[in-house]
């Protein structure tokens, strides 16, 4: 089992927190004291303009502040009332609402029974999903997290009427409150910090801040409060180095080739370069390396940087099927690593 380690300072009026796995950083959160809109908020919004092209909608949710609601499950138009939730700040991405317990997600994104692909039992995972399709509505459909296979049935079912109950509270607030409206919040910065890890499950946690390591003490975590000078924590554990990778757009591997990481507003694409490393004698050979170690920063940098939705990887093009299929299983079995469920679909015939 990896050494799991969270390390929590400061800079300026963020929070910033590191995970690491073996001592090497696999993901950063940062939580704004400042911003107006916070993550997970629910809003009730109106769409002010659809994009059919992107298959978008863009929703004021609060007074000037617009943000972008996918429309792959479901259809709007201009003036619908919708209620949304603030998934991620950067782009400010809205989407249905999900509301997260200890084993349950409840989501009204997806109608349907979803299971957290690091529960691997196949038996298991048929007993959850039995257990949770007659909670599925019309409305909301539910995820089970990893903690529902070690939970009693009595305990999941519990909580999927509490979320429940909080889901129709959060609707019936609709009927009343004036378009755009802060309905709920379903935003714990603690979670957040801690990458959404339960006491028990890491190692340690290490943070200069007293305030933010009492609180998580009294939720159960073991944690080392230092008390370094401002900036040692930061220096020690290299965060300016590790954070400043996050935001480069070109990534250099150990074989001289790298990835070129572009984020738009409909997708993220990873470009794989063969840069300085040519190898000349068996050159097929040479690419399957690249493309094989491509495939782990790329899913490394997913990771890190949080990308979501699409995201397509332009792979150096290889000549034989069964050296694409094994890339491929490869590349899913790094997705597999990360805390968020991500579906290596298919090879194109251009390599993508």
């Amino acid at each position: 089992m990896a050494y799991t380690e969270i390390v929590i300072t400061r800079f300026g009026d963020h929070l910033v927190s590191m995970l690491l796995k073996d001592g090497h950083p696999v993901e950063f959160q940062c939580v704004s004291e400042k911003n107006k809109v916070d993550i997970g908020n629910i809003y009730i919004g109106v769409v002010k303009n659809v994009v059919k092209n992107i298959n978008g909608a863009f929703v004021e949710f609060d007074q000037d502040e617009i943000g972008f609601l996918s429309m792959r499950h479901r259809q709007y138009k201009a003036g619908d009332e919708v209620l949304v939730q603030i998934k991620k700040e950067a782009t400010e991405e809205k989407r249905q609402i999900e509301l997260t317990g200890e084993y349950l997600v409840l989501t009204s994104d997806k109608l349907s029974v979803g299971i957290s692909n690091k529960i691997h039992q196949k038996e298991k995972k048929q007993e959850l999903k039995e257990m949770a399709e007659p909670l599925v509505t019309q409305e909301y459909g539910f995820i089970l997290r990893t903690e529902a296979a070690k939970a009693n049935k009595e305990d999941v079912l519990m909580e999927a009427d509490q979320l429940s109950a909080k889901y129709h509270e959060i609707v019936s607030k609709r009927q009343y409150r004036k378009v755009p409206h802060l309905v709920d919040t379903n935003y714990d910065a603690l979670e957040v910090l801690v990458h959404d890890i339960k006491p028990g499950s890491i190692d340690r946690i290490v943070t200069d801040q007293e305030e933010v390591g009492e609180q998580l003490k009294e939720k159960g975590y073991e944690v080392s409060l230092c008390s370094y000078m401002a900036g040692d924590i930061e220096r020690r554990y290299r965060f300016r180095h590790y954070l400043s990778e996050v935001f480069k757009r070109k990534i250099f591997m150990k074989s001289g080739g790298f990835l070129y990481i572009e984020q738009t507003e409909a997708m993220a694409v990873i470009d794989v370069n063969t840069g300085k490393s040519i190898g000349k004698k068996n050159q097929e050979a040479h690419i399957k390396k690249i493309n094989l170690e491509a495939a782990k920063e790329a899913a490394r940098q997913i990771r890190l940087r949080n990308l979501s939705g699409i995201i397509m990887i332009d792979f150096i093009d290889m000549k034989s099927k069964d050296d694409e299929k094994e890339l491929l299983q490869v590349m899913q079995n790094y997705l597999n690593g990360d805390s968020k469920k991500a579906v290596a679909v298919d090879i194109t015939k251009l390599g993508i």
